[in-house]
């Protein structure tokens, strides 16, 4: 990325967009989902595919922040990337009716802090909202 007072170019505001709305979403569907865990609810409230493409993308976004194509309000690291891909595993799991790992509700946490920094409760709630919005235009059975 060029420096902060340089405008971006047209790739450059893409992969800022694609990136910013891949960690918007995710941060809401880990959210939903550990929410939904901690609960105990039967439904979890987050569209398998749209889980696991979500996460993908984050991870991939993470990856870029690694190679100082992008820029967030928080250093990302290679164990950061290997947490997500991780909540990811478990998360899928539980959205197919698998297990319920008792590690994925502080992994979520965890992970929602590397995204967000200290803030991150506030913008996890914000992007609950919204995901679950955009859940219920794409799933609308899902009941989110």
């Amino acid at each position: 990325m060029p420096h902060p007072d340089q405008p971006l170019t047209e790739d450059q505001e893409d992969l800022l967009d694609w990136a910013t709305t891949a960690v918007l979403f995710a941060g809401g569907y880990i959210r939903i989902l550990a929410d939904a865990i901690e609960r105990g609810d039967a439904d979890l409230q987050v569209d398998p595919v749209a889980w696991e493409n979500t996460l993908i993308a984050v991870e991939g976004a993470m990856a870029e922040q690694i190679r100082g194509r992008l820029h967030g309000p928080t250093a990302i690291t290679a164990e950061d990337v290997e947490r997500m891909r991780r909540l990811r595993g478990l998360g899928s799991a539980a959205l197919s009716g698998g297990e319920r790992s008792p590690e994925l509700c502080p992994l979520a946490l965890r992970s929602m802090e590397s995204l967000f920094g200290p803030d991150w409760k506030r913008v996890a709630r914000e992007a609950a909202f919204y995901a679950r919005a955009l859940n219920q235009e794409f799933h609308p059975r899902s009941g989110t």
